[in-house]
């Protein structure tokens, strides 16, 4: 099935019809993540005024009346006046409401498109805060910066507070808004990412108040990741066999601590664990150097919603990137993308595939388990592809860029990796 599937829809609408409603159907069938609706009519034959809407199986979803000429509904995002939400298979219908219709009648032609999920890298901020906790930011203010950079998805995550998601219920039309909160003990901190309300008691001071914590921040179907884990200022002091879907690795712009984080990661992986890897600006207020989407994360979702993004972290369909519009990695091994496994039965290389676009000038850096395989410059962007050893765990990119202005060198993309099994 494609992507997108369109159809054009007509009726005429007699002058005996003025001041009632009709209802044209249509059929959703498959996976479909938007409806796209634009109409337009005949109005030469006088002042013709013909209303709009959309009817889900179950119910109305929408009115625009004669205000808006196309509108959308999506799984969590949608034109302000419809709902986004679940769009199940079945017989849809265009509502129309004939106000005013000319003597000779007038034509309603409807254009409709059908969006399917397929997997895409969407990228969005996982870590934020606001007025609801020790932030300036309020929610509109959070959303329109996230907007102004280009992000499709935004989690709200102020410390130990769960009313920022009441703000954000109403769906948006451009950036999946989803609910969190930072779990912000003294010894250590934790986003819940998913939940509108995950967290019941955030004061944990012992490992095993923290699992408990945990478990049911888990069980109301939270992600969780566990926060800037070597921060000189409230490092992850509760340990690590705590149940958790993912690491922070890096936290706003690249530092010492991320640095650190990285380098623990590595040692995981490195030792046969498969941990997920993930950033979030942290961002508290305006700030030159800590802002919305630095780091940038990617996932690879099926669909812009929040159950696909959520879904992607979790298998770890994720890369980091420094900037909104910096260096971004993909890889492929096989039929294999980042976050999933390629099985090798007897091979001794692979193929592996190595795009990068936004670099200026970066080191790529190819890492297994066994540390650094290669490495080389690239300009702009490219697609390397180079035989690579079967008998490794796994295999990941980084990219570094020297900033002259800082004097330094940061990690400018991370990625997750591809991993390598070895059994049936």
């Amino acid at each position: 099935m494609s992507v997108v599937s369109a159809q054009t829809l007509k009726r005429w609408i007699a002058k005996e019809e003025e001041k009632t409603y009709i209802e044209i159907p249509f059929a959703v069938e498959g996976a479909v993540e938007r409806i796209e609706v634009l109409y337009a009519y005949d109005r030469s034959d006088g002042p013709a005024v013909v209303d709009i809407g959309l009817r889900s199986p179950e119910r109305i979803v929408g009115w625009s009346g004669g205000a808006r000429e196309t509108f959308f509904v999506g799984l969590d995002t949608a034109t302000p006046g419809y709902l986004a939400g679940p769009i199940p298979e079945g017989e849809w219908r265009i509502l129309l409401g004939a106000y005013r219709i000319p003597p000779g009648g007038c034509e309603v032609r409807i254009e409709l498109k059908l969006a399917y999920k397929h997997p895409r890298w969407i990228k969005g901020d996982l870590h934020m805060h606001g007025v609801h906790s020790d932030g300036s930011y309020t929610i509109s203010d959070s959303i329109q910066s996230c907007k102004e950079k280009g992000l499709a998805f935004a989690a709200f995550t102020d410390h130990n507070n769960a009313s920022q998601n009441l703000a954000t219920l109403a769906a948006d039309d451009r950036i999946v808004l989803i609910p969190g909160v930072e779990l912000t003990s003294y010894k250590g901190h934790a986003n819940l990412l998913g939940a509108l309300d995950a967290l019941d008691d955030f004061r944990v001071l012992t490992p095993e108040q923290a699992a408990e914590a945990l478990r049911r921040a888990a069980g109301k179907g939270a992600l969780i990741s566990l926060n800037h884990p070597f921060c000189p200022d409230c490092p992850w002091e509760l340990g690590f066999d705590v149940p958790y879907d993912a690491i922070e690795v890096w936290n706003g712009p690249w530092r010492p601590l991320n640095e650190t984080a990285v380098h623990w990661w590595q040692e995981q992986l490195a030792a046969g664990k498969k941990i997920v890897a993930i950033g979030g600006s942290d961002t508290h207020a305006p700030h030159p150097l800590v802002a919305h989407g630095t780091p940038t994360t990617y996932v690879k979702a099926d669909a812009e919603s929040k159950e696909a993004i959520l879904q992607a972290i979790r298998d770890g369909r994720v890369v980091l990137s420094f900037g909104v519009n910096e260096t971004f990695i993909d890889l492929s091994l096989g039929s294999a993308g980042i976050g999933e496994t390629v099985n090798v039965r007897g091979e001794s290389d692979l193929q592996l595939t190595v795009n990068v676009r936004g670099a200026a000038g970066d080191r790529i850096e190819l890492w297994s388990d066994r540390g650094i395989e290669q490495e080389w410059d690239v300009e702009e962007e490219g697609e390397f592809t180079m035989r690579v050893q079967a008998d490794r765990l796994f295999y990941r990119a980084e990219a570094k860029r020297f900033l002259p202005q800082w004097n330094r060198t940061i990690t400018s993309c991370l990625t997750n990796p591809i991993y390598i099994g070895h059994g049936d």
